[in-house]
């Protein structure tokens, strides 16, 4: 039998990787329109069970809430269960608890506490989803002709209406202001803005499938990185610094520091948790950028030896991907 330790992390920080304030805010409102619209009927995010009503399916079902029950069966019979969502404890030190943005995911959770036994369980993972093959579908139908022929339209409303979101997606698209959806890096592709339209058909695949390991590939083939070269962007979790920071004792909510003693990052860089920019010593702490270069790996040196006819790299049959030099361990070049 194979055994993880999903179910286990679920139902605490996730192992210390939490989902972004940009994440959580690119799923739409369960009317269907964008958190900014007038009538959307956003309730702001001063609180996690704020962030949640009235949002698209998917973003209520997964995004974990204080007070949640994480076990409903088998319960006393698992060894590593969270009986109940606890507030995020953003200023533990141990990586098997700490919730590094306040908001934390459910996919993947079991309410089976045998699934806990001895930090294991065996339940299954899912390889092939029918959902990802319509999002393929509705994206390259965009991307060939500009618009969206009768199958993609089906697709993209069942996709909606299964996450109880209004299916009228042409609202939505009436409705989204780019310069409002720069948080999210699936809205550039080489450094502008794409249109509403195709910006949408990626968010709806964000949302379908966040936390299914694909988002780096397509990042990558969206080329949605290009303005993190010159501008730095800065990862934000939950509003820490309003109402929340009341669920926490003040000696739990250190910043300001150089060492370790830090656990929260500054509220005078933002109101919102950013776990990346606790220590000023950090190299993450003015912010993330990008070079040309990382969207292609580098080829291993040991390729080009086995390439070449004399074992050396220089007269390989191969050569490098842009940016990377043929000497292991260099840097890339600023692409």
């Amino acid at each position: 039998m194979v055994t993880h330790n999903v179910p286990v992390y679920a139902q605490r920080g996730n192992y210390a990787v939490g989902l972004t304030r940009g994440l959580v805010e690119s799923f739409l409102m369960s009317n269907g329109l964008p958190i900014y619209a007038t009538g959307s009927g956003y309730a702001g995010d001063d609180y996690i069970a704020d962030v949640r009503k009235n949002r698209d399916g998917r973003l209520q079902l997964f995004l974990k809430e204080p007070g949640q029950k994480n076990v409903l069966v088998n319960i006393g019979q698992g060894t590593h269960y969270t009986l109940i969502e606890p507030t995020p404890t953003v200023y533990d030190t141990d990586w098997e608890r700490r919730y590094t943005t306040g908001y934390t995911i459910r996919k993947g959770i079991s309410y089976d506490g045998l699934q806990t036994l001895n930090g294991q369980g065996f339940t299954g993972s899912i390889t092939f989803r029918a959902t990802e093959a319509y999002l393929n579908y509705m994206e390259a139908c965009y991307e060939k002709n500009q618009n969206l022929d009768t199958k993609a339209q089906a697709y993209w409303r069942a996709l909606r209406t299964r996450a109880k979101v209004d299916p009228d997606f042409n609202a939505t698209i009436a409705a989204t202001q780019m310069d409002k959806e720069k948080k999210d890096w699936g809205a550039y592709s080489a450094g502008q803005f794409v249109s509403p339209t195709l910006y949408n058909i990626r968010r709806e695949r964000r949302s379908e499938l966040m936390a299914e390991g694909l988002r780096w590939m397509d990042l990558k083939r969206w080329r949605a990185m290009d303005q993190l070269i010159t501008t730095a962007d800065h990862f934000e979790g939950f509003k820490l610094w309003g109402p929340m920071k009341d669920w926490y004792k003040p000696e739990q909510l250190i910043y300001g520091a150089t060492d370790d003693k830090s656990v929260v990052s500054d509220p005078a860089r933002s109101e919102y948790l950013r776990p990346l920019e606790i220590r000023s010593n950090a190299l993450s702490y003015t912010g993330v950028k990008f070079a040309m270069a990382h969207y292609l790996a580098p080829i291993a040196t040991e390729h080009f030896q086995l390439a070449s006819d004399d074992g050396t790299a220089e007269n390989s049959v191969i050569y490098q991907n842009p940016g990377w030099s043929l000497i292991s361990g260099t840097a890339p070049t600023g692409l």
